[in-house]
């Protein structure tokens, strides 16, 4: 009888051996296979360069026209289904200089001697009496000056600069009555104000004109001015009720070398009663009206559920070509489109380029006002602005915008496969931001979940100096396979979320609590059956306990290493999942302490020893099955099908994990009954997990942190098994079957992994 039993033991141990590994090498083999995308840097340079040739695309103006056809041939090029130009009215500010043989935009300051303006004469008119004795002569827009948005235009005569420091709301009380003064402001520092703010206070103290300068900021850029008012960017004319409509004066961005003459014309006129330092200028080009914005759209049919946009602006300031901003973003657009059309995706994907954002997000916001419908379906909308980057000058980092904090990790962990594969020198900072300061801004503010892609400042930010020369063709592919990984991971692109064994009958999501309830429980109870198992048994013999307890060790230290910390991993980083696990070993550790801290262990019988492994492996499993429980609730409100079949493979190895728990405490003496109603009551925290993460959690509970719990009890599972199971195995004295009773196990939890997970 021996020798048939250590025979049989033998051919398990060699089934279970080679169930094991090749099991394993199917799951290496049957691996996601890897998507390469081959991003075409060139063919986005040319469209960066061709944008950019259209010159400044103010929104209305034709350059923006022009900008918005050829955007629109490429994705027809492409094969962009229901591809159009859409059209919005907005308000808007446009330039338009003179001929260069009439008055051109400019201004001048004059440091003046003689009489004082006279009370109740038109500003001006005392300047006729004075002499000049000092001249800027004329100072020449973009080069010298550049104008903010949605500032006016109005012509005032001889105003005299006043500083008003950093135009706090100190300095404006301070200053008082600001009527027909030209104030000049030193905008810099972390905390300098919003340039509205500013705006406003001086209008409310009737100034005549507004300057802003900053130190080190020579060649001066294009600012914005505009409000934030009930979830949305307005334009100043349209802010306060419009009560400034009519009301607005220039506000313009100064060289620091125009400041630093100010300046000395300011002292100057301090020291003697009679000097006065004079402002003049010719604003009449500037303009502020209704304008048609438009925004390109195409799309990519998907063959299942699911929408996800993907938007760059195509409008640039009006003093730019913006090849940077955001030429550049829109090019990778295209590039995105052109990879994605080869594939047969689930989400439909659908791409937009958008006019207005340089006058605040205008093209977005109208498009979302206008598609309503559209926009509550959409699952995730992606923001390409200025990705150009360059290590060479210290800008060698992408930022990424996340308003999901799931999202935030998932991101990470593809940015750092990317960034491993040739992209030396180059980083990335993924910031949770639910704001931004591009379109994405707009579909965040109407409950979208975004990531918004962007570079970090550079010298030519807002400048006529924004060409297609200062363009590193090398970045432009990061941010592009970025986006392609995430869309590829969005849509399940190159991975198959189905199980070998499926389930037909149980297509979609549940709508219901109750189903996924029943599933939870159902699997929690299977470790009751582990638990029936003992209680059938006559009598536990030291082969048997030996043969259970290594089973059991095997069952845990498989899906813990293996599954519970490795793939989580591999999934989320390996950092906070390791911390998790570690968390999770710690714990036990200290419950151990102070649940034997009293007791001599050697003193314990060895039915003691038995019964105290029971009732740690049967905690260490309830609180196992709780985060189990989190899982299969998110699960099944996301598919029914895979739900029962996640319920399977959990009820699978519940039950070697019930026999784990009642084996050793009959063994101890705990009896067969109170040994089966402790394997079973452990599984009722399943459906407690489950029922937790639908009713309570919902909408807060992420992949992530469903990830960590996993972790964290792998961490759990993997100290009970090698301190307390594999131990009290090594008491029986029983090495073969220790040794297959863990091939077994690990061989039955790895299938189950295969076939059913």
């Amino acid at each position: 009888m021996g020798l048939i039993s250590d025979y049989r033991l033998a051919i398990l141990g060699v089934i279970s051996a080679i169930v094991l590994v090749s099991s394993m090498a199917v799951s290496l083999l049957h691996e996601d296979p890897e998507i390469k995308f081959s991003v075409n840097t060139e063919d986005i340079y040319t469209d960066v360069d061709q944008i950019a040739s259209f010159g400044p695309r103010v929104a209305g103006s034709s350059e923006e026209s022009l900008a918005t056809s050829y955007i629109q041939q490429r994705f027809t090029e492409i094969g962009l289904r229901n591809v159009q130009i859409e059209e919005y009215q907005v308000i808007g500010a446009w330039f338009v200089d003179a001929e260069p043989d009439e008055h051109q935009i400019l201004m001048h300051a004059q440091l003046e001697q003689g009489a004082q303006n006279v009370p109740g004469v038109p500003d001006g008119a005392a300047g006729t009496g004075r002499v000049q004795i000092e001249s800027t002569g004329e100072l020449n827009h973009v080069e010298m000056f550049t104008f903010l948005g949605y500032s006016g235009s109005t012509h005032k005569h001889d105003n005299i600069i006043t500083f008003l420091n950093n135009g706090s709301e100190q300095d404006f009380s301070s200053a008082g009555d600001l009527t027909d003064l030209a104030i000049m402001i030193n905008w810099e520092g972390n905390d300098r104000r919003n340039l509205s703010d500013i705006y406003k206070n001086a209008l409310d103290q009737e100034a005549a004109v507004v300057m802003i300068y900053t130190e080190g900021v020579e060649t001066p850029p294009f600012r914005s001015l505009t409000v934030e008012e009930n979830g949305e960017t307005i334009p100043f004319p349209q802010a306060y009720n419009g009560e400034y409509a009519d009301r607005l004066v220039p506000f313009i961005y100064i060289a620091e070398s125009v400041a630093v003459t100010f300046h000395n014309f300011i002292d100057q006129a301090e020291d003697d009663p009679t000097l006065y330092a004079s402002l003049d200028g010719f604003w009449e080009g500037y303009n502020i009206g209704m304008r048609t914005v438009q925004v390109v759209t195409g799309e990519l049919e998907g063959s299942g559920d699911g929408q996800i946009m993907i938007g760059a602006h195509h409008d640039s300031v009006y003093i730019s070509p913006g090849a940077v901003d955001n030429a550049v973003g829109v090019s990778q657009v295209i590039e995105l489109a052109d990879q994605l059309s080869e594939f047969d995706l689930a989400p439909t994907i659908k791409f937009a380029t958008w006019g207005g954002e340089e006058l605040g997000l205008l093209g977005s916001q109208a498009y979302i006002d206008a598609n309503a419908e559209e926009i509550e379906n959409l699952d995730l909308y992606i923001n390409l602005d200025s990705t150009n980057l360059n290590p060479n000058i210290g800008l060698g980092t992408l930022g990424i915008d996340v308003s999901n904090s799931g999202l935030k990790n998932s991101i990470e962990s593809i940015n750092r496969e990317v960034l491993s594969d040739g992209w030396e020198g180059y980083s990335t900072s993924v910031q949770l931001q639910e704001r931004g300061n591009s379109d994405h801004r707009s579909f965040n503010q109407h409950g979208v979940t975004t990531i918004g892609f962007y570079g970090w400042e550079y010298a030519q930010h807002h400048r006529e100096t924004d060409t297609s020369q200062i363009v590193n063709q090398e970045s432009l592919g990061l941010a592009t396979e970025i986006v392609l990984n995430i869309i590829a991971e969005q849509s399940g692109l190159g991975s198959s979320d189905e199980p070998l064994i499926q389930i037909e009958g149980l297509e979609g999501e549940s709508s219901s609590w109750v189903f996924p309830f029943i599933l939870a429980l159902l699997a929690g109870l299977a470790t009751g059956i582990g638990g029936l198992i003992v209680f059938v048994l006559k009598e536990i013999t030291a082969e048997m306990m030996a043969f259970l307890l290594s089973m059991a060790a095997g069952v845990m230290l498989l899906i813990s290493i293996f599954d519970l910390w490795f793939e989580r991993g591999l999934e989320f980083g390996f950092v906070s999942i390791s911390i998790s696990f570690l968390v999770g070993v710690v714990i036990v550790y200290i419950a151990s302490y102070y649940n034997t801290k009293d007791e001599n262990l050697l003193e314990l019988s060895k039915e003691k020893r038995l019964y105290k492994s029971g009732m740690l492996t049967a905690i260490a499993l309830a609180i196992h099955n709780f985060p189990e429980g989190l899982a299969m609730g998110v699960a099944v409100l996301e598919s029914a099908q895979y739900g029962v079949v996640l319920m399977a493979a959990i009820a699978l190895h519940n039950i070697p994990e019930g026999i784990a728990v009642a084996a050793p405490i009959k063994a101890g003496n705990g009896g067969r009954l109170k040994a089966t109603l402790v394997a079973m009551a452990t599984g009722l925290t399943e459906p407690l997990g489950a029922m937790f993460a639908l009713l309570v959690l919902g909408s807060f509970l992420t992949p992530f942190m469903v990830g960590c719990s996993l972790a964290f009890v792998g961490g759990i599972m993997t100290v009970v098994a090698y301190k307390e199971l594999i131990p009290q195995a090594l008491e029986q004295k029983r090495p073969q079957h220790m040794i297959v009773g863990a091939l077994f196990g690990a061989a039955v939890m790895q299938l189950s992994l295969l076939l059913l997970a």
